[in-house]
């Protein structure tokens, strides 16, 4: 399989800075991992975002736009964790104990955002696979609750039939893998590097902490396995932002699914001229209005 003939949106990211973005802190999860985050948070907050970034990313790619413009403009607090075995958390990279163990380390997180603001709207997001991640989060029993769900760019899997026809494949799957895992009850195979990024040279050169390879464990957490059944149980205030000219994402199918039967009280946007990445530049002006709806 060839590369992406194009490096998505990483230019307009480039081109609009890297300037604000904030100190790595760290947190320990429930079996001791060390789970590296950035806040944004004013001096008097009145909701608070978790956001988790995309597949391959890490906190500081980008989603420093949306944590310093929610904060100064919507006194939102904002908190953007490395995934496990991403950016500066723990763990190997692309990787994880199991399925479950990354949507732990997502409710842990909650957990310990409640206590820092106890009393205030708590809302789960994510952009690209952080969105399927927050989906799947979202329908596992041991969550705990929150307020509502922002979704950007959101990749919900195959199984959503939302991406976008004749795309260059973003990544290489080893379907074997996901076989034997499902086979064996996801005894085997679980570590095994089944997707594999198909990334420019270029662009691994300019960011070399982009993780290059999922296993079938962090896949699986990322993938919603029954996305119009989970989207159906959603509770709470929901959003949806989507670049009218997405690499990866049908902007349409997106909008589409997230209107499906039974009828969701959500908030679609199809957003003209961004794609995939890029439109995290903006995402401060789309989200920003629809989480001071939540005060």
């Amino acid at each position: 399989m060839a590369p992406l003939a194009a490096p998505f949106s990483f230019q307009e990211l480039a081109e609009a800075g890297g300037e604000g973005l904030a100190p790595l802190e760290y947190f320990s999860t429930s079996d001791g991992a060390g789970i590296a985050f950035r806040r944004y948070v004013p001096e008097r907050p009145r909701v608070v975002l978790v956001f988790l970034h995309g597949g391959g990313a890490h906190s500081g790619l980008g989603y420093q736009f949306l944590g310093n413009g929610l904060k100064e403009r919507h006194a939102a607090a904002v908190y953007t964790p490395d995934m496990r075995g991403h950016g500066a958390s723990a763990g190997p990279r692309g990787d994880a104990p199991s399925v479950e163990r990354l949507w732990q380390d997502c409710a842990d997180f909650l957990k310990r955002i409640r206590q820092w603001h106890p009393g205030l709207p708590l809302v789960l997001g994510g952009h690209s696979a952080g969105a399927g991640l927050a989906l799947n989060v979202s329908a596992w029993k041991r969550r705990p609750p929150v307020d509502g769900f922002a979704f950007l760019s959101p990749e919900f899997g195959f199984r959503s039939r939302t991406a976008r026809a004749g795309r260059v494949e973003f990544a290489e799957v080893r379907l074997p893998a996901f076989v034997v895992n499902a086979m064996s009850g996801g005894l085997l195979w679980g570590h095994f590097p089944a997707v594999r990024f198909q990334l420019p040279s270029e662009i691994l050169e300019a960011y070399p902490e982009l993780v290059t390879a999922y296993s079938v464990h962090c896949a699986n957490a990322v993938t919603p396995s029954a996305p119009q059944k989970q989207w159906a149980a959603l509770t709470g205030k929901i959003g949806v932002w989507i670049g009218a000219e997405d690499e990866l994402l049908n902007a349409s199918a997106v909008a589409r699914f997230a209107q499906t039967p039974p009828a969701r009280e959500a908030q679609v946007q199809i957003v003209e001229g961004h794609k995939h990445l890029s439109i995290l530049v903006e995402a401060a002006s789309l989200i920003g209005p629809w989480l001071d709806e939540l005060r």
